[in-house]
């Protein structure tokens, strides 16, 4: 059991993260592992990625106080990204997840 909590913990490790762009306009194609700030750097009004399951479906998250559902973001260092609440798709792949420092948490 020990041995199972050690590869879960380098596997966490070596996961890759996902990178941010801050951008003005949403581009025709996104790229992987990358999480798209739209909007100017000082009041971003979307998030956008592609979806971690594999789906390649965009998800677009609103991130507007003026407007629901709403989400908030931190970037620590410049390079890594936190999101909140929880991303929980109702149709499609019906993924649910966090994302925490730049890493997928699966619910």
């Amino acid at each position: 059991m020990k041995f199972l909590k050690i590869l879960h913990k380098l596997d966490e490790r070596f996961e890759p993260k996902y990178k941010i762009q801050y951008i003005q306009e949403l581009p025709v194609i996104l790229r992987e592992r990358v999480v798209y700030i739209v909007g100017n750097k000082q009041d971003p009004w979307l998030l956008a990625f592609k979806c971690p399951c594999g789906c390649h479906n965009i998800i677009q998250l609103n991130t507007l106080k003026s407007a629901s559902p709403c989400w908030s973001f931190t970037v620590k260092n410049k390079h890594f990204i936190s999101v909140s609440p929880s991303v929980c798709r109702n149709k499609g792949c019906r993924s649910h997840f966090f994302i925490r420092k730049g890493k997928v948490k699966w619910c």
